[in-house]
């Protein structure tokens, strides 16, 4: 797992659009900005999205927002990012069909924010589960819900009762939308 200062205010996920903020007069800001926008990869992360993701290795991004026809009995959203080639996509996904046992990342970051948990280890979660799934793309599908419960055993292991819980919740918001499909 390439995760980095987990509880150190700060300090990324390894690999994730997530990076330390510092005030340091000595970078030189001009061949920072020079340097950013020479980039191969154009990031899109809206901040008025309900969750927005992006994956420095592979310069994947997703934000999740509700569809105009959203309603409780249509749990409909729009995910609109950059693919792993650099295209531009967008996809709709109707979470009452969402199967977390054989689904896309992009459909199970629709899922996620139907929970309507939006914390940081929220987002740390996803960043984990993504981590997991060994460079599949956003649009491959993978068993998220077993690498949860990986997550949550190795926690269990390590006696790390307080993300054992976080990774329960989880999972149990999570299957409290999908039980149907189960």
């Amino acid at each position: 797992m390439s995760v980095n200062g987990i509880g150190t205010a700060g300090y990324p996920v390894a690999g994730y659009g997530a990076r330390k903020s510092e005030n340091n007069t000595k970078n030189d800001f001009r061949a920072n900005v020079k340097e950013v926008s020479s980039a191969t990869n154009v990031v899109h992360i809206d901040p008025d999205a309900l969750f927005s993701i992006h994956h420095v290795k592979t310069g994947e991004s997703a934000n999740v927002y509700r569809a105009d026809d959203y309603s409780e009995d249509n749990p409909v959203y729009l995910v609109k990012g950059v693919d792993k080639n650099g295209n531009e996509y967008e996809k709709t996904v109707d979470v009452s069909k969402v199967n977390p046992n054989s689904c896309s990342y992009t459909e199970m970051l629709a899922l996620n924010a139907h929970t309507g948990n939006k914390s940081d280890s929220n987002f740390l979660t996803m960043s984990i589960l993504k981590d997991k799934a060994n460079g599949s793309s956003y649009h491959e599908k993978a068993d998220y819900m077993s690498m949860a419960y990986e997550l949550l055993k190795d926690m269990k292991t390590l006696g790390n009762w307080d993300g054992y819980l976080r990774y329960d919740k989880w999972i149990n918001d999570i299957l409290s939308i999908s039980k149907k499909r189960l």
